[in-house]
């Protein structure tokens, strides 16, 4: 196999890791009984972009995974890597935003 290749689809898989632990911890806060905030339109958006971006960015992995040129797998590994950022901005701005602040006891 070709180290470019490699390379590639290890970028995708770190990607993939990336949105899978973010994506579990907004389960575990959300879960948790924890937040605070409305659910209002904006929040609504943040947590369905972000949603959306981990899918995204799984499927560029994927299909990363299916390339046999190293070119076009830096093509997808570069976009799943674009999703996983846009994954933990919105993941970032949550907490940023209050949405996993403790209600007082």
């Amino acid at each position: 196999m070709d180290d470019r290749l490699l390379v590639h689809r290890m970028r995708a898989l770190i990607a993939v890791f990336v949105c899978g632990v973010a994506m579990f911890q907004i389960y575990v806060v959300d879960a948790s009984d924890r937040v605070v905030v409305a659910r209002t339109d904006w929040v609504l958006a943040l947590v369905v972009a972000t949603y959306a971006a981990a899918v995204l960015a799984t499927a560029a992995a994927a299909y990363t995974f299916f390339q046999r040129r190293p070119e076009r797998a830096r093509l997808w590994s570069n976009t799943a890597t674009a999703f996983a950022v846009v994954v933990i901005l919105g993941f970032s701005s949550g907490w940023f935003l209050g949405l996993a602040v403790d209600h007082p006891l």
